[in-house]
């Protein structure tokens, strides 16, 4: 059953049916599997250096103490990052891709829409969520070249962010496809995604997904946002 949104409108479809709900599917900008070589990458990288610690205390007792503290550190963000690795790799491996589908190319600051999320299976869901978020940052063109880049970047900041559904799961079976269609409204405040001179504004759809294992997802997809002309 839907939570936290009563306009929700849900059902349970033929994985075969790959006709549009909606007239326009949203992209993803994130490469899941560059992301989840680089974590492995950094994961695998921070172990070898917590290894190469405790054999260098081993072998240089007056530096002991204060190695193995160095490597306890790196060990555990080492550990963390494998762990994540693991979950994404189950996530890669285990969860069919999510779709988003929304009714026009691009919504303008004070408007609703309809958007469709459809999760296939074979997945048990216990739960899944769409939020609506809205960030900027800006960017910076260097004088000269620093390690390579061009440009510097201010970290990102948080316009706006909405939950725009909220719903329990349940088995979804091979050849199975749940979709959820609910209506999402842009903040009147809202300004225009893209770049405009250094400020880089971007809004996207994030679906969160829990399953049974102890395993979740985050997928992110963008979203237009443009003035009425």
């Amino acid at each position: 059953m839907a939570q936290g949104n009563t306009e929700v409108e849900t059902a349970i479809v033929s994985s075969s049916d790959d006709q549009p709900t909606l007239p326009v599917r949203l992209e993803s900008p994130q490469s899941s599997g560059g992301r989840l070589a680089g974590t492995w990458i950094f994961g695998l990288l921070l172990t070898s250096i917590t290894y190469g610690c405790v054999v260098l205390g081993q072998n240089n007792p007056e530096m002991y103490y204060a190695v193995v503290a160095a490597a306890v550190v790196i060990g555990l963000l080492a550990a963390l990052l494998v762990w994540s690795a693991v979950q994404q790799t189950l996530v890669f491996l285990l969860i069919p891709a999510t779709t988003v589908e929304v009714e026009f190319e691009s919504i303008a600051p004070g408007a609703t829409m309809r958007f469709c999320v459809k999760q296939p299976g074979p997945i048990y869901l216990k739960s899944i969520r769409a939020n609506l978020i809205c960030i900027q940052h800006r960017e910076r063109k260097l004088h000269t070249q620093k390690e390579g880049r061009s440009h510097s970047r201010d970290p990102e900041r948080i316009l706006y962010q909405q939950n725009i559904l909220d719903s329990d799961g349940g088995w979804l079976f091979p050849g199975q496809t749940r979709q959820w269609i609910a209506p999402l409204t842009i903040p009147q405040d809202a300004p225009d995604s893209g770049k405009a001179d250094s400020q880089v504004t971007q809004c996207h759809i994030e679906i969160w997904g829990r399953t049974h294992m102890l395993v979740g997802f985050m997928r992110q997809y963008t979203l237009k946002v443009r003035q009425a002309e």
